[in-house]
């Protein structure tokens, strides 16, 4: 089944009011949780994602035993990228669901709205797709992210590049949005704890030309791009950077891995510098187990969004068993205590205090053939270190690989 077609069957089904667990509602043998993100809209390939790896947490939970003998049921609304839709959804699973605890959303500026909603009700969320620092900065203490924030991304980056190299000024163009203006924050803060200038341009995600904002960079003499915004975009940038007679070296962060942005960029792409959590052909015996199975449910590789979502998922459930209640003080409590979950990113521990995530990232370079090779690592432990990766990623009818190599280059 084609990405757009499933997308379609997912709408439909939440149009019809349907639990994507099952039909109607459920009854005191069963425990509701919530989902929600971008299934229609800019962001709804990556949204898709996401709800499929819930989807098959929430089976594989259940097919384990779910909670004290409960199944536990899985009610997914649709925000389409929209800020005052997520809080909407939001709402609507709490009061009308009846949900002890929710995972989402994927984007920044949906989750910053969706805080005051669980503020309000004081209900447990855990975000799969939020990086923008200011997610876990606002004073909510019902949220938790469960994968790398752009301040680990960003650290991650800057540490590279000075490492590797002796840069002395870095130029960011960021999507004017919680997501790009956080990567924008994280990334100044990072630069210039190393001692670098920063040069910054924006652009509304709506502009189809960002020439002059280029420019200025350009005469700037930075020595390497940061892209930060979401990949459609992103790929419009690099085409027209090079379009501009300009070799900078660029680096993005998770919002640019696509298998689209070889296709969009018209191979600009190419020699790009990412950080990133996930590769879908790990060679750990789990995270196969994890792909063939996700493949066998959805006719594809599971992507970086995928796993995120599976892993806040089973953190969720897990903490909701942990806590023996459905309690909401005692479920967020179980969630930041979360330590040493063994999830398809590696090893995962959630701050107990900020509800920050702690655990891995790799940097990774877009090379030709629609491939990504191995750079370095930034984590809290070795099990993804010195191992062999590759993502085959199927889209339409191009196969998508990602080669990481041990050791760094």
């Amino acid at each position: 089944m084609t990405k757009m077609r499933k997308i379609g069957c997912l709408v439909l089904a939440l149009a019809m009011g349907m639990s994507l667990a099952g039909c109607g509602g459920s009854d005191s043998g069963t425990i509701r949780i919530g989902a929600v993100g971008p299934l229609t809209g800019d962001s709804s390939n990556g949204g898709t994602d996401e709800l499929e790896g819930k989807q098959l947490a929430v089976e594989d939970f259940n097919a384990a035993g779910g909670i004290d003998g409960k199944k536990v049921e899985l009610f997914s609304e649709d925000d389409a990228s929209s800020a005052s839709q997520s809080a909407s959804a939001v709402t609507k699973l709490i009061n009308q669901d009846k949900v002890v605890a929710i995972i989402g959303a994927h984007n920044s500026a949906c989750t910053l709205a969706d805080l005051e909603v669980i503020n309000k009700y004081e209900i447990p969320m855990i975000t799969p797709g939020s990086s923008a620092e200011t997610v876990l900065t606002s004073g909510c203490k019902w949220i938790s992210r469960s994968f790398p924030g752009d301040g680990l991304q960003c650290s991650a980056l800057i540490n590279y590049i000075t490492t590797t190299g002796t840069p002395k000024k870095i130029g960011v163009i960021y999507s004017n949005d919680d997501f790009g203006q956080g990567g924008l924050k994280s990334l100044t803060a990072a630069a210039e704890a190393k001692g670098l200038e920063v040069a910054s341009e924006s652009f509304a995600n709506e502009d189809k030309d960002m020439t002059t904002q280029l420019s200025k960079l350009k005469s700037e003499n930075i020595d390497c791009l940061f892209i930060w915004c979401q990949y459609t975009p992103g790929a419009l940038i690099m085409k027209q950077a090079r379009a501009l007679d300009w070799d900078v070296q660029f680096y993005s962060g998770t919002g640019t891995i696509h298998e689209d942005t070889f296709s969009l960029s018209d191979g600009s792409y190419v020699g790009c510098i990412n950080s990133v959590p996930f590769t879908s052909t790990s060679t750990d015996p789990k995270v196969q187990d994890f792909v063939k199975r996700y493949e066998e449910k959805f006719g594809e590789a599971p992507s970086q969004n995928s796993a995120r979502a599976y892993d806040a998922t089973m953190i969720l459930l897990n903490a909701i068993k942990a806590a023996g209640t459905t309690d909401a003080a005692k479920v967020q409590e179980a969630i930041r205590n979360t330590k040493d979950y063994d999830g398809m990113q590696g090893n995962i521990s959630i701050d107990p205090e900020t509800g920050e995530y702690i655990g891995d990232v790799m940097i990774v370079q877009a090379v030709e053939g629609n491939t990504w090779e191995y750079l370095d690592s930034a984590s809290t432990n070795e099990r993804f270190r010195n191992q062999q990766f590759r993502l085959r990623r199927a889209s339409a009818g191009a196969a998508i690989e990602m080669a990481a190599r041990g050791g760094s280059k």
